[in-house]
């Protein structure tokens, strides 16, 4: 889903419009605030990937770096007081190719980037390593959040690999990876998030419920995606409301942001 009257070729134009601000031809790769992006391909004309790249770095990096919202269409990350902090523990949940995951450490927090699909970890890590300082405060965690352990197949879109899902009904690839949820890692980890951010096409309300714990006892900052069922928005307010009452929530764009 996109913004009313945005079109996958929309971000194809927004992605050049882009590529044109940012990029570096000394790196190879786009330049956006302080942060670098891995350049996805040299296609004459932008790919789906890069129009999903486009969409994600309007929402993520645009607001937050530039201070712009001229493209925001799932929305930012962070807002009103639901922010990241210098020190926080910063769980992404659905980490893709790493934009969140870095703009967390470029603020001074400590992240574990969850993402099941192998070919994103290798996007990610692309990312990670053109940043270096930053790299060291990212821990990749190749498994996805649920509310149980244990493995789940994944459908990979064709052509991308934004929107992976092991719930939606979707045409693609099939790849297995390894579930955890939130309160079983930060167990075995023995960590404490304080903030959570999660994209994980449709499996929210099931990672939600998976850290009722957590939210009960640490309660984290949230920001979560409201957009992949009707009634995402219902379920996971009550989900985060009978783990912790104490719990302010406030939806804008496509997204729930939570915090005590």
């Amino acid at each position: 889903m996109t913004v009313s009257g945005r079109t996958e070729d929309f971000y194809r134009l927004q992605y050049e419009r882009m590529f044109r601000r940012h990029y570096s031809r000394k790196c190879d790769c786009l330049k956006v605030g302080n942060l670098l992006l891995p350049r996805l391909s040299h296609a004459e004309f932008p790919t789906r990937e890069e129009a999903y790249y486009a969409m994600e770095i309007g929402d993520i990096l645009y607001p937050a770096l530039l201070g712009s919202f001229r493209y925001a269409d799932e929305g930012p990350y962070e807002w009103g007081d639901v922010g990241i902090e210098d020190g926080d523990v910063v769980f992404d949940c659905g980490a893709n190719l790493g934009i969140f995951s870095l703009l967390a450490a470029y603020r001074g927090a400590e992240v574990y980037a969850f993402e099941p699909i192998s070919a994103a970890r290798a996007e990610l890590r692309k990312t990670l390593d053109l940043n270096p300082e930053l790299k060291k405060r990212v821990h990749i965690v190749p498994a996805a959040l649920s509310d149980s352990e244990g493995t789940a197949e994944f459908t990979v879109l064709d052509g991308t690999l934004v929107g992976s899902s092991m719930v939606l009904q979707q045409q693609g690839r099939k790849e297995t990876a390894r579930l955890t949820t939130v309160d079983a890692f930060c167990e075995s980890e023995g960590i404490s998030p304080d903030f959570i951010k999660a994209d994980i096409e449709g499996a929210e309300r099931q990672m939600m419920r998976g850290a009722v714990s957590t939210l009960s006892r640490d309660a984290p900052k949230i920001a979560i995606c409201t957009y992949h069922f009707k009634d995402d928005a219902e379920v996971l307010r009550g989900i985060i409301k009978e783990a912790n009452p104490a719990y302010r929530i406030v939806e804008k764009w496509k997204k729930m942001y939570a915090r005590v």
